[in-house]
């Protein structure tokens, strides 16, 4: 009773503070009056909560209960005091333990598992730390927590929370509920970018134990510069060990009499483990949207693997390859064909165009050929320019077939991929491929799903699906696995 008296002063004292900071204290512009409202709300809210927790504690308990199929019996002589860590800061929390009876083992914390608390912090202060780890960088999203919390968890608590939410993220992005008003015709596309992770050499260079230099930081940045120089690349190598997130979206048309609206229930699904397993969850989610039954459509640039996972997985769908991806093929063959930045380029791509959107992909061919027949094969240039001309007519001929774009822009369809481009830049790139980043495997898959939540507009609903599980934080963040990308040639090596 004494803790909660105590409480119910500090409420009183609280409030008291507030009050205060209503009155005109001469010159005190408003900034500095928000800046001490703020601070003094906070402290309102720690004390509140402080009361909520106290009373909660007190309220009367059966002395003995089961809890996964052990009993245990709450103990009066010992009590458990740690800090929460709340909304408005950290609150102390002193509530009785549970013993197993007849023999040894792990105490248990009823009240806390009643409470819904996720290993000494709230599970509003889990969601907040972990989505704003979804949007920023970590460092910056614990900053920007402290900026209006004026507290912050530690770097190693905001690796446990990502890594206990991150977790979960699977399985909500499974569970498969229709959305409401959902369209006619279901529309496909798949894209990939790439990651940097962390290599295994990079990895144990890391866990090596840091060696005390003199100087400033900046002498000791130099001196490792000097003693891990980067080899200079070659040809063909890429700059950063990449491991490739591979990104679907699915959405539906609906028909409305002013023509098709959409898209409708846009849902972005990513992985980093392979074409074939992304591709095996996107059938889920097409099926459970009424692929099968429905008019639909995939779409996607010309990536030989997307198109081997398109016949396998969705073979009633209408193959579209990108029409943008085309038109740039098309300025690389006129390019070989007219002078660079001409008139003539100009007028010989806007007619390619034209007979692609009438559905003569043939007639564009046979124009390909016939000015590839029409270069020299002598002359500067002419070899390459050749060759280059030759590798686009097959490169088109091959997707010949996914070229329905006469029909689509009758049927007022969609023939570019823009939303999978959209994605995989939102997605991919503005949050896993920033300045100096190197992700482990398994970390890097739970921010990729946590990041297609947000994106999906589902947070609150993730919110409340975690609020129905028991979320418990692991004593350490998951270590790091490594991945090693395979070298690559460049066209000329190869």
């Amino acid at each position: 009773m004494r803790t909660i008296e105590r409480a119910e002063r500090e409420v009183q004292d609280a409030i008291e503070r507030v009050r205060r900071c209503a009155e005109p204290k001469g010159a005190t512009t408003l900034a500095a009056v928000e800046r001490e409202l703020w601070t003094a709300l906070l402290r309102l809210g720690r004390a509140v909560t402080a009361l909520f927790l106290a009373r909660y504690a007190a309220r009367p308990r059966p002395t003995t209960y089961v809890h996964e199929d052990t009993r245990f019996a709450l103990d009066p002589g010992t009590r458990r005091r740690t800090e929460i860590g709340t909304r408005f800061g950290k609150v102390p929390f002193v509530r009785a333990i549970g013993r197993p009876i007849g023999g040894r083992g792990r105490t248990d914390l009823p009240i806390d598992r009643e409470l819904g608390l996720c290993s000494s912090f709230s599970m509003g202060t889990v969601t907040a730390v972990v989505q704003l780890c979804a949007l920023m960088a970590f460092g910056t999203a614990r900053r920007l927590f402290a900026e209006f919390h004026e507290w912050a968890p530690s770097s190693r608590a905001t690796l446990r929370m990502v890594d206990a939410v991150g977790a979960e993220a699977r399985g909500f992005l499974d569970a498969h509920a229709i959305p409401d008003g959902d369209g006619e015709v279901l529309v496909i596309q798949v894209d990939g970018r790439g990651a940097p992770m962390i290599s295994s050499t990079e990895h144990a260079r890391r866990r090596r134990p840091k060696q005390r230099t003199k100087g400033t930081r900046r002498h000791a940045r130099r001196l490792r510069r000097r003693e891990h120089p980067r080899p200079r690349r070659k040809k063909g190598d890429k700059s950063k060990n990449a491991k490739v997130a591979f990104v679907g979206v699915i959405y539906t048309l609906r028909s409305t009499r002013h023509g098709w609206e959409g898209p409708i229930n846009k849902r972005l699904i990513a992985t980093f483990e392979s074409h074939d397993a992304l591709f095996r969850w996107l059938a889920e989610h097409a099926k459970h949207r009424g692929y099968g039954r429905k008019r639909c459509f995939f779409l996607a640039d010309g990536s030989e693997h997307i198109w081997r996972g398109q016949q396998k997985y969705f073979p009633k769908a209408v193959p579209c390859i990108d029409w943008y991806h085309v038109a740039e093929k098309l300025w690389e063959a006129g390019g070989c064909i007219h002078p660079e930045g001409s008139a003539t380029l100009r007028q010989w791509v806007a007619e390619q165009q034209s007979r692609l959107r009438r559905g003569k992909v043939a007639d564009v061919l046979e124009a390909m050929a016939a000015a590839h027949n029409a270069i020299s094969k002598t002359g500067p240039g002419n070899k390459g320019r050749r060759k280059r001309l030759l590798a686009i007519v097959e490169y088109l001929d091959a997707h010949e077939h996914r070229m329905p774009y006469a029909v689509l822009r009758h049927d007022d369809l969609d023939i570019g991929t823009g939303a999978v481009e959209g994605a995989v830049r939102n997605l991919v790139g503005l949050r896993l491929d920033g300045p100096g980043m190197r992700w482990g495997r398994d970390r890097a898959e739970m921010v990729l799903h946590l990041r297609c939540i947000a994106l999906n507009g589902q947070w609150d609903d993730f919110c409340r699906y975690l609020e129905g599980r028991a979320l418990r934080l692991a004593a350490s963040p998951i270590p790091a696995r490594t991945h090693d990308a395979k070298p690559q040639q460049s066209r000329e090596a190869a």
